[in-house]
């Protein structure tokens, strides 16, 4: 199921983002646990965050229930501005009443690994948690990427489910990325597509006229391939690319895929 919900402009979609986001996790600690979640970076996504800090009802949430996990991670040095995660942890990380279940950062080269290696290790700490999200965040790009899925570009088809591959040469520096597979993504139980801005009007048209991804079967122990090592994993003799048009197109929850944009995202797929 993929609804649309349009708002009026990008202060509302961070704000109903957020308030979503607590309301998921207040339901779903009463259903469930582990909860593993996904989060995106980007200034909406960090946005998003800093409103869930603020929500009244954070101290509501069983955070030693929830597990952080990215969607994709730049492969630059720890502790600085570039890292997606540096930014979560201080928007919302480092000031929940109560310490997270798990929070699980992709390797950085100052830890000594090579980019390769920082994606196996991510897909095998995604593999010893037995990872199934029950929610992905993800952001839209003004060319319809998410997460580091970019258009004509790897989507690490046929990693074993759950997964994360490496992109050597993202076309938005910093080049060097981990990302969570497609498959991944679309194994989670929810996937929320979230933008805001006319940069992102032509993204969420090309995404939003496409049909909609089917639900994905079981993925896991299906892979034709269980190395994360390499950008575009080969399947029947071709490279396996995103959707060239909008990589966000193809991206799916198995019960439902939210999209949050404002107005002037919205433009013709209003």
């Amino acid at each position: 199921m993929r609804d649309v919900i349009v708002l009026p402009d990008p202060a509302s979609v961070v704000e109903a983002t957020a308030q979503r986001l607590v309301s998921f996790l207040l339901e779903s600690q009463s259903l469930t646990s582990p909860i593993h979640v996904a989060l995106t970076g980007g200034d909406t996504g960090i946005a998003v965050l800093e409103r869930v800090r603020a929500n009244t009802l954070l101290g509501a949430v069983s955070w030693p229930d929830v597990h952080f996990w990215w969607g994709d991670e730049r492969f630059v040095a720890a502790g600085g501005p570039d890292r997606n995660d540096w930014r979560a942890h201080r928007a919302l990380l480092d000031h929940l009443p109560e310490a997270a279940g798990g929070i699980h950062p992709v390797a950085s080269p100052d830890q000594g690994l090579s980019l390769v290696q920082a994606a196996r290790d991510y897909t095998a700490e995604l593999r010893r948690h037995q990872v199934v999200f029950s929610l992905v965040l993800l952001g839209v790009g003004p060319d319809g990427h998410v997460a580091s899925i970019f258009p004509g570009a790897g989507d690490g088809a046929g990693i074993e489910v759950p997964g994360a591959f490496a992109v050597p040469d993202s076309p938005k520096p910093p080049p060097a990325r981990v990302s969570l597979t497609l498959d991944t993504i679309n194994a989670a139980a929810q996937v929320w597509l979230v933008a805001a801005g006319q940069a992102k009007r032509n993204a969420v048209a090309a995404a939003l006229s496409a049909p909609p991804a089917p639900a994905p079967a079981a993925l896991a122990g299906t892979a034709e391939l269980v190395d994360p090592s390499v950008n575009c994993p080969v399947r029947d003799g071709q490279a396996a690319s995103a959707d060239t048009a909008a990589p966000a197109a193809l991206a799916a929850g198995r019960d439902r895929t939210l999209w949050l944009v404002d107005a002037a995202a919205a433009g013709a797929a209003a």
